[in-house]
């Protein structure tokens, strides 16, 4: 998300840059080096303290029109940490983040009056259950052939919580080439069981699950099982 806006609003900006935060990585000077490299700041000491470059930062883009996208912030102080409080007249600030406490956070609460905060819901209902049945190949208007499958499929669209790539992931693990083909009743019951949701969430947010990246050796991919 922080990417496609970025992408869109970065042709009118001279000076821009984009970071992506790790959720448990503390804001270093590296942070801050690479945020004034990507603006064009060329005179400071990419090995000060992170204070230093902060407030080398701040004197940069007082004056200036600039674009900073800061992605995947878990920790409200990395805020504090990581932006000026001032920018330059028609500059944009773009903050994404899971953590629903970053309104707490000091520079949030001096930036508030020129912040648009927008809340993003996951999707429900038929909208998750499209999505889903889209990445699988599956027709939204397609009858599952047994319960059992009608069953897993509500269990693992619910368990992915609205959330779009959960959803995607979770129904490409699913597919079959043929329209309408269902996988075995067994890997449907994996994928929705704690190790295979785990797997699905894991690939979804990697940042946020520590789990291995490789999918669970139980899931074996073949085109055995009930078709329409």
């Amino acid at each position: 998300m922080a990417t496609l806006f970025f992408n869109r609003l970065r042709p009118a900006f001279r000076h821009t840059a984009f970071i992506r935060l790790d959720r448990d990585e503390p804001i270093g000077s590296q942070h801050l080096s690479s945020v004034l490299s990507q603006l064009g700041a060329r005179e400071f000491d990419p090995n000060s303290p992170a204070e230093r470059l902060l407030e080398v930062l701040q004197d940069y883009v007082c004056d200036k029109a600039v674009l900073i996208a800061v992605d995947n912030v878990w920790v409200k102080g990395h805020l504090d940490e990581l932006l000026p409080r001032r920018f330059g007249p028609g500059s944009r600030v773009i903050v994404t983040s899971r953590a629903s406490s970053l309104p707490d956070s000091d520079w949030w609460s001096q930036a508030h009056q020129h912040l648009q905060h927008h809340q993003m819901d996951g999707l429900v209902g038929k909208a998750a259950k499209q999505l889903f049945r889209t990445s699988a190949n599956i027709g939204l208007d397609f009858q599952m052939p047994c319960k059992d499958l009608c069953d897993a499929e509500q269990a693992l669209v619910d368990a992915c919580k609205g959330l779009p790539l959960a959803l995607k992931l979770s129904g490409a693990l699913l597919r079959c080439n043929q329209r309408n083909e269902m996988r075995p009743l067994n890997e449907w019951k994996l994928y929705k069981s704690p190790l295979g949701l785990q797997y699905i969430m894991a690939q979804s947010h990697p940042n946020s699950w520590c789990l291995t990246s490789n999918p669970p050796n139980q899931l074996v991919s073949h085109r055995a099982g009930c078709k329409a």
